[in-house]
């Protein structure tokens, strides 16, 4: 039995701060991101690459088809705008704690996942192992 996935997700990382550069270097180690394929890296900065992963626009990540899950790693106050356009874009969505800053946007962004039938799933322990918070949330 092999124990090589039959299908790796494309994943891009929206927010190179410290979260996000913890989930880049995570998805970088092929122990734990069995299942995930790291596309590259959003940021509102201009980077260029980092540690070898390229730098793509928001646009770009929203357009591509090889990317089907967005890993939200930016300050809260931007987590609603940036699950809301992914979600209308056709991707999963991974986000840091919290999603939202009120119940009812909370249940706005359910809601539109639901309709555009994708998940998402809030990380709410952060030092849970590396890739276990992904790979849950993918396989379920």
């Amino acid at each position: 039995m092999s124990t090589e996935p039959k299908r790796k997700f494309g994943v891009v990382v929206v927010g190179v701060g410290r979260a996000g550069s913890v989930r880049i270097r995570d998805l970088k180690d092929p122990h734990s991101s069995a299942f995930l394929n790291l596309i590259g890296y959003v940021s509102r900065r201009e980077l260029g690459s980092l540690d070898n992963v390229r730098q793509i626009s928001l646009e770009d990540a929203l357009r591509s088809q090889e990317v089907d899950v967005a890993y939200i790693c930016t300050e809260s106050s931007s987590h609603e705008d940036y699950i809301r356009q992914f979600l209308q874009a056709g991707k999963h969505v991974l986000v840091e704690y919290p999603m939202a800053l009120s119940f009812a946007a909370a249940q706005e962004l359910w809601e539109l996942a639901a309709q555009k039938a994708r998940g998402w799933v809030e990380n709410l322990l952060a030092q849970r192992s590396r890739g276990s918070t992904q790979l849950s949330f993918l396989l379920s």
